[in-house]
């Protein structure tokens, strides 16, 4: 594992999840023509963005202190950053296991300011990034297109992964660094 590096940390959708991804965006990736459409190895919920100069063994480390039980997850329909008449970029929501996703990130917040990652203020909102345009568009029939259809089953968080960025002219390239299992629920 190397010292240091761009870094964040997320949860991974499982494969039935990311397929419903792909079926649900085949009719829609035509409406956003100007869009960078996120591959299936980029699609991710980020917990907590750490910067460019992480101590990944410090985080891996400090991430073994995950008490924050896991739970289930669901994708549902989508929205846009920061609004949706002039997006940069296309969401999926997470109307099922919000609250879950913001207890992990609130935990991973606090294991991780001791090492210098302090919260950027804008408060969590869960999602999972779709595509990115250069300059913000029109997202809006998209999201229409997306509706409120499920973009695949719902999924069990049982781990959080420490990815290390790698930014590439053909964009960002992942590679998990820790995977940190979430313990049980209560009285299982």
């Amino acid at each position: 594992m190397s010292p240091k590096g761009r870094a964040f940390v997320a949860v991974v959708p499982p494969a039935a999840v990311l397929d419903g991804i792909e079926e649900a965006l085949a009719p829609v990736e035509h409406l956003v023509p100007a869009a960078r459409w996120t591959t299936r190895a980029q699609r991710h919920v980020t917990l907590r963005y750490l910067g460019t100069r992480v101590d990944l063994e410090a985080v891996a480390g400090a991430l073994g202190g995950l008490a924050v039980a896991g739970g289930d997850v669901r994708l549902r329909g989508g929205g846009g950053f920061p609004d949706e008449r002039r997006g940069s970029v296309l969401w999926a929501g997470v109307p099922e296991g919000a609250g879950l996703l913001g207890r992990l990130a609130g935990a991973v917040g606090e294991l991780l300011t001791p090492l210098g990652h302090e919260p950027d203020g804008r408060g969590f909102h869960p999602h999972l990034t779709l595509a990115r345009l250069r300059t913000p568009g029109d997202l809006r029939a998209a999201i229409a297109a997306l509706g409120q259809r499920e973009l695949g089953p719902a999924w069990h968080v049982e781990e959080v992964v420490l990815f290390r960025s790698e930014t590439r002219p053909e964009g960002a390239r992942y590679e998990a660094v820790a995977r940190i299992p979430t313990p049980p629920p209560a009285g299982s």
